[in-house]
C-alpha cells in the first residue's frame, strides 16, 4: 500500500510541476507580447502602408540619420 501511495503522490506533484511550468511560459509569453505589440490594429495598418509606399518608390527614404 505504501508503494502505492508514493507512485499516486509523485504523480499529482508530477502534474503539479507541469502544470506551474506552462503556467509561467503562458505568462512570459503574455509579457513578451505585450511589450512588443505596442501599436493597435490603425497604427499597425498605416505603418505596413507606409512600408509599402517606401517599397513602390512612393516615398523617399534616405535610412536613419546620422549624428
Amino acid at each position: 500500500m505504501f508503494d502505492n501511495w508514493m507512485d499516486v503522490t509523485s504523480g499529482i506533484a508530477m502534474a503539479g510541476a507541469v502544470a506551474y511550468t506552462i503556467y509561467a511560459i503562458d505568462q512570459r509569453q503574455r509579457k513578451l507580447k505585450d511589450l512588443i505589440n505596442v501599436l493597435d490594429g490603425q497604427d499597425a495598418a498605416l505603418s505596413r502602408r507606409l512600408e509599402e509606399l517606401i517599397q513602390e518608390g512612393m516615398l523617399p527614404y534616405r535610412g536613419a540619420a546620422t549624428a
